[in-house]
């Protein structure tokens, strides 16, 4: 990652002490807490699952938590969100976000980030790319990274290429679009599955996700924590469509106790509030 934007990152993502992480749904954040925990040594405890409830399990051990591809609204997380509903919206300072950095808000929304909380985290900590060509359509698949690089539209395109090139200098993840077509892509999401969701199910968590094939991929474990997760807290998870061109309205305006909050699009916002 170019060195100017890594400065403007939290502080905390230097943190040589250990945190214990809180994995979300989906291959994003499992990809991601595999990551930390290989360069960090930070593990997932806790899992929040559909934004309803977060479980931990019996080994939880920091009292301090990092959320992984979560958009929190207080405390410490990895995410890739746009959490702004305008240019004077606040945000959290904990969060390690590239939209965060960029301010991005309804008012840019198409200028935005639309890439993994993965190749982030991957970029920040310098990890060397794969070297398969398969492996890096596989990242590029994640959450959909690709998706910029075919937009019929200049202002998403054009974020596709700052964000890759110029912010995680991965010219060589540019290259690999470049030599494909969209099509080749979504036929990987479907081989591997990596749209899948992880679930809990009698407190232990499972996926259809085949990762085994990731495991051959990129020789990394890609294991689920095995533990048992009891549940810890529980949330009411509100969406909303907002009006169109009106940007006055800031995340106060609508409620003051969200604890996650992510614009899934400009004119619709999705946050939940923590209820227990």
């Amino acid at each position: 990652m170019k060195k100017e934007i890594k400065e403007k990152f939290p502080k905390w993502v230097n943190d040589k002490k250990y945190y214990d992480l809180i994995l979300s749904n989906d291959l994003d954040s499992l990809f991601s807490c595999q990551l930390l925990e290989l360069v960090k040594g930070w593990k997932p405890e806790y899992f929040n699952y559909n934004f309803s409830a977060m479980g931990i399990t019996e080994n939880a051990k920091s009292n301090e938590i990092i959320g992984v591809d979560l958009s929190l609204c207080v405390g410490k997380t990895f995410d890739n969100h746009v959490v702004l509903m305008n240019e004077y919206d606040w945000y959290n300072p904990e969060s390690a976000n590239f939209n965060i950095i960029d301010r991005i808000s309804r008012e840019n929304y198409f200028s935005k980030y639309c890439g993994s909380t993965l190749l982030m985290i991957w970029s920040l900590y310098d990890i060397p790319l794969p070297a398969s060509e398969e492996a890096k359509m596989i990242l590029l698949c994640i959450d959909s990274t690709f998706k910029g690089y075919y937009c019929g539209y200049p202002l998403p395109k054009a974020a596709n290429k700052k964000y890759l090139i110029d912010y995680m200098e991965f010219p060589e993840l540019y290259e690999v679009l470049q030599t494909h077509k969209q099509s080749d892509f979504t036929y990987l999401i479907r081989k591997y599955n990596l749209s899948g969701k992880i679930r809990l199910e009698k407190g232990y968590l499972h996926t259809d996700i085949d990762l085994e094939a990731l495991r051959e991929i990129f020789n990394l474990p890609f294991l689920l924590p095995e533990n048992r997760f009891y549940k810890k807290e529980e949330y009411e998870s509100n969406a909303m469509r907002l009006p169109k061109g009106n940007y006055r309205w800031g995340k106060d305006d609508i409620s003051q106790e969200m604890y996650s909050v992510a614009l899934t699009k400009r004119d619709f916002i999705n946050y939940s509030i923590r209820i227990d």
